[in-house]
């Protein structure tokens, strides 16, 4: 296998089509377009009613002053009726109805716009979940359809965090942006417009503070995003490592690495706290910047209201004091949009990245899309691979294979022996030259039907969490409950099973690991067995258990393998005596071949390796060393 990508820290992301790919997350939308209309609809509405509320309040203010200094005017022994204050025989009373009225028209204006907002960010919440549902769809869906050098290239943590963080980013940031960009910018227009009807010289007072709000807003929000970037990248990074580390926790518990792994996870974390504090406090910077404009603000109405305006129009000043925190509120809301939308953008652009990513290669229209009719003879003629362009692997490879043949492989670790099975399995395509099955290129039939006729059992054994009977059955959903039995039995795994609490239904936890490793390696070759393959790939099938559930497992192997194209891969060399061929690669190309005794008769580079197990020597030492591949 190709070199995997670096688990550690990830270069920050900068966003590299800003345009395009806010064009393209709008786009997104375009299903639920009537519904977002509907949306845009209530919090222009709710804008208004909020800005109209102050109005009320100006008035009932207003009008309370002028009654109280035309009262004041009237003196004690004159009657004077108001709408706020009657004087009766020197009797000051409060018009409680008209107080009431009033102040009920302004609770009811805040009250229905309350209302209104609160449904309109319900119906955008709901839109945001299901956005976010589909999205992951559309990812497992693409991940689904992946080239295995894609996942040889990214780490789990990377990948995981582009599904989950970045969608989950996208969502809840999305339903923010459009309910605050819309009541903004409709609580600004708003706005101006009641307060030039109300005054234009305090109006100009109020707009005079804009300057100053957009510095600040677009400063701050500057250095904001650059930080916020910072923190999702470095979030994957700390996921990633804490993936891999607790994947492997068994081996940094052997290697006693466990203060090694904690200080770079310390490492990662304290990057990711520095970049999410400093994201955090310089947005939290906009309030007190704003705070003090608005101090600044509500001083220079107050000296341009009193030198402009009558005593009666108190109220009047009293509802700027209002309309200047709503006039500046949009633009704190866009300031904090600002580094949203940011992050949201980079976000959106990593997950895009992903989608646009190349898949495997497509089938062809007229592929054979059938088992029937695999019998397992294969040609290997004349090919050509390697995972990096500038590293050569496998040069001129030919190699012929008949119905039945037990091919055993091996060679030093990075001869490329798992790059052969990866090019029959086509989890990677040739360069050059063809792979030939039953006279057909294996890029003929579709890899459904090529990998539903192969049998595989791999040294890592793969288990997921649910009972043992489903993940024999795994190898063929519709094996009946006898042919799992029958295939735990030729694997020599149903006498464990039957010790285990509820048997066959006994339930293991992700990966197996509450069962044995070389336990997991049975019931795996059991999967394969149940598969019922006409092509078999053993790579290091027995590498997990003892010589004599080894031996045991031999003998199911050799049986099953009558009549079935058989590839063997395998370091204990005792394992492959009675294989038809054996072939020995080096670098990448087949420098022996012949059965257990032709080899070593020829005294050659296999005979050489077959007495280092038992001798001890190490016969790459007479040759250089293979150049590094991840096979």
């Amino acid at each position: 296998m190709p070199p995997r990508g670096d688990p550690g820290v990830r270069t920050t992301h900068k966003i590299k089509n800003f345009k395009g790919t806010s064009a393209r997350l709008i786009k997104e939308f375009k299903p639920v377009a009537v519904i977002l209309s509907f949306v845009a609809t209530l919090l222009i509405c709710s804008a208004i009613l909020t800005a109209l509320s102050p109005m009320f309040l100006q008035q009932i203010i207003n009008g309370i002053t002028k009654d109280a200094l035309s009262a004041a005017a009237s003196g004690e022994s004159q009657s004077y009726i108001g709408t706020y204050i009657h004087i009766i025989n020197g009797q000051v009373s409060i018009v409680w109805s008209e107080m009431f009225k009033g102040f009920g028209i302004i609770l009811a204006f805040y009250f229905a716009g309350a209302f209104i907002s609160w449904l309109a960010e319900f119906t955008v919440a709901k839109i945001s979940a299901g956005y976010a549902f589909q999205f992951r769809q559309r990812i497992k869906t693409k991940l689904d359809l992946m080239p295995l050098s894609f996942y040889d290239n990214h780490t789990v943590g990377e990948i995981l965090s582009r599904g989950t963080n970045d969608v989950d980013t996208i969502s809840r940031s999305m339903s923010m942006i459009i309910n605050q960009s819309i009541n903004s910018i409709s609580l600004f227009i708003a706005v101006v417009i009641i307060m030039f009807i109300m005054s234009w010289q305090l109006s100009l007072v109020v707009i005079a503070t804009l300057p100053l709000c957009i510095i600040v807003t677009v400063v701050i929000a500057k250095h904001s995003q650059k930080q916020y970037v910072a923190y999702q990248n470095r979030l994957g990074a700390v996921e990633g490592h804490a993936e891999e580390q607790y994947a492997g926790f068994t081996v940094v518990k052997l290697f006693n690495k466990e203060q090694d792994s904690l200080k770079e996870f310390n490492i990662l974390s304290d990057q990711m706290k520095k970049a999410d504090w400093k994201s955090r406090w310089l947005s939290f910077l906009i309030f007190p910047s704003m705070r003090f404009i608005n101090n600044v603000g509500y001083v220079a109405v107050c000296v341009i209201g009193g030198a402009t305006m009558n005593a009666d129009k108190i109220g009047t000043i009293a509802a700027f004091f209002i309309y200047l925190q709503l006039f500046q509120q949009p633009f704190q809301q866009l300031g904090e949009l600002a580094s949203t939308i940011q992050g949201v953008i980079a976000a959106a652009e990593r997950i895009y990245e992903l989608l646009d990513a190349p898949e495997e290669v497509k089938e062809d229209i007229d592929c054979i899309d059938t088992e029937e009719g695999i019998i397992g003879n294969i040609s290997i003629k004349n090919v050509d691979f390697s995972y990096t362009k500038d590293k050569e692997l496998i040069k001129d490879m030919n190699l012929e294979v008949h119905q039945g043949d037990s091919i055993a492989i091996v060679g030093p670790t990075g001869a490329g022996k798992t790059t052969i099975v990866n090019l029959l399995m086509r989890f990677y395509d040739v360069d050059s030259g063809n792979i030939i099955l039953d006279g057909n290129d294996i890029r003929h039939y579709s890899r459904a039907a090529l990998r539903g006729s192969i049998g595989m059992v791999l040294q890592d054994t793969w288990l997921f969490a649910g009972t043992i009977k489903e993940n024999i059955r795994y190898g063929r959903s519709d094996a009946t409950d006898e042919e799992v039995i029958a295939a735990a039995k030729a694997a020599h795994a149903h006498h464990f099973i039957k010790t285990l609490p509820n048997n066959y239904n006994f339930m293991l936890n992700e990966d197996g690991t509450n069962v044995s490793q070389g336990q997991r390696q049975l019931i795996t070759i059991a999967r394969a067995i149940v598969s019922q393959p006409k092509i078999l790939i053993l790579d290091e099938a027995t590498s997990s258990v003892d010589t004599r559930t080894e031996m045991q497992i031999q003998d199911a192997l050799d049986t099953l393998m009558v009549g079935k194209t058989s590839f063997i891969i395998a370091h204990r060399l005792s394992t492959i005596k009675n294989a038809k061929m054996i072939i020995v690669m080096n670098k990448g190309s087949i420098i022996e071949s012949g059965n257990h005794q032709e080899l070593l008769a020829k005294g050659g580079f296999y005979a050489e390796l077959y007495n280092a197990q038992f001798s001890g020597t190490n016969p790459m030492a007479k040759e250089d060393k293979p150049e590094e591949s991840a096979t």
